[in-house]
């Protein structure tokens, strides 16, 4: 597939483009990640991160044919977003330290107060209300993931697709999910559900 034929079915999300484009790219993506994650799940991670950025600066028109390959640029943008991630956690590192001030407890406590679990059960609420607002196929990955627990191996093999391709959807679904309680619920809960679905993806 040339450069011009798979920037355009990037844009409009073909699965050959898409296909085509993570096969082509992964070497390129990981020889970048490698100066920055060593440990196997987080390199996982920022893959997954660098395509769906990646494929956002292209929707918004950020890659010039006329100023060099697709390769360079995509090595370009996946190196600044790794430095900007990597100064994100330390300042986020910074500031939990900071708020902890002096008193460090011996361990802590597993079980969630009263307060975490009516917490819990509210964020669930939200979720499941968000989750009818998805495509069928967004809804049903989330379900299979999440719900009835399936690993990434047995999704691809239920929706007859690659497992990377399967762990790219599921990003795209997660995103979406997001997306939809950041616009649709009220500014009072949407940082607590947002943040309820990245602890999700984490497990």
């Amino acid at each position: 597939m040339e450069q011009a034929q798979l920037v355009a079915g990037l844009r409009n999300r073909s699965e050959e483009a898409v296909a085509a484009f993570l096969e082509r790219y992964r070497p390129l993506l990981f020889h970048c990640i490698g100066h920055f994650e060593s440990e196997p799940v987080s390199r996982d991670d920022l893959y997954q991160e660098l395509v769906l950025y990646a494929l956002e600066r292209l929707d918004a028109d950020r890659f010039d044919p006329s100023k060099g390959s697709l390769g360079t640029w995509l090595y370009r943008v996946a190196w600044c977003r790794c430095v900007d991630l990597r100064r994100k956690q330390s300042t986020q590192r910074a500031m939990q330290l900071t708020s902890m001030g002096d008193h460090v407890p011996d361990r802590p406590d597993p079980q969630p107060g009263p307060g975490e679990q009516v917490g819990d059960a509210e964020i669930g609420d939200l979720v499941r209300r968000a989750l009818v607002c998805l495509e069928g196929e967004e809804r049903s990955l989330l379900d299979l993931r999440y719900m009835q627990g399936q690993t990434l191996s047995e999704i691809a093999d239920h929706l007859g697709i690659s497992s990377e391709q399967a762990k790219y959807r599921l990003k795209r679904a997660s995103t979406a999910l997001r997306k939809v309680l950041l616009n649709e619920f009220s500014l009072e809960k949407m940082a607590t559900a947002a943040g309820y679905i990245e602890k999700t993806q984490a497990s």
